[in-house]
């Protein structure tokens, strides 16, 4: 900023004198020696301040902070005393005495996005579906610092069966969600729901058994999934 300051009053300086140098040679009967003598005053001026603030760019200190989510190297003044958003990713980086703090990986339960949280994180938000990820308070009650497991997608070659084992009070969200989820209509569903517990899904990923046990929790939905070898036993 400082030297973006300088450079454009040392050119608006000399190209104030150099108008003013031109209207001087051609000043004819003198009518101009009052606009040359105020474009030199201010040219003069203008080049002075611009030779001042050239010499204060080699008093501005400098500090470099990687950010912890992209790596990204942001060159700062002064080492910073409140988060500030990295110059790259735009995210927020947390900072305590001047450090940034270290950041862990979740993926969403919901929608499998991979999101980011730190000590100083009190609500994460997923930054795709918007879905709170509830974050688990350790036993002293300081900063929160694990995700739950069942909003964990962990990645696994084995396949696995989802498995509704119980229903809680939202019954009909519960049925419309399933009717999405199976492409089933309402009188499957509701049979399925009689004859509990009952296997939803056979064959599918890990990820997926967990992104569906979160959707399906959120109404009520008890569900347990098994690899697949292990549910037959």
């Amino acid at each position: 900023m400082i030297s973006e300051r300088s450079l454009t009053l040392g050119f608006g300086g000399i190209a104030a004198l150099a108008i003013g140098g031109v209207l001087y040679r051609y000043r004819g009967n003198g009518s101009l020696n009052g606009l040359c003598t105020i474009l030199f005053i201010a040219g003069a001026v203008c080049v002075v301040a611009a030779i001042y603030f050239a010499l204060q760019v080699r008093k501005v200190t400098s500090f470099d902070l990687s950010c912890p989510f992209c790596e990204v190297n942001n060159i700062l003044v002064d080492a910073p005393n409140e988060d500030f958003p990295c110059v790259s990713c735009n995210r927020m980086i947390p900072i305590v005495e001047g450090k940034a703090l270290s950041v862990s990986q979740v993926r969403c339960g919901y929608c499998n996005e991979l999101n980011y949280y730190s000590d100083k994180t009190e609500v994460l938000l997923c930054e795709k579906c918007n879905h709170e990820i509830p974050i688990a308070v350790g036993d002293t009650g300081g900063p929160k610092k694990t995700i739950p497991a069942a909003f964990v997608v962990v990645d696994d070659e084995a396949l696995y069966e989802l498995q509704l084992v119980g229903q809680g009070h939202k019954t009909e969200e519960l049925i419309q969600a399933l009717q999405h989820m199976l492409a089933l209509n309402r009188n499957q569903v509701k049979a399925m729901l009689a004859e509990l517990p009952v296997t939803v899904l056979t064959g599918i990923t890990r990820k997926k058994a967990e992104m569906l046990k979160a959707q399906l929790s959120l109404y009520d939905g008890e569900v347990e999934f098994h690899p697949m070898e292990e549910a037959r036993r």
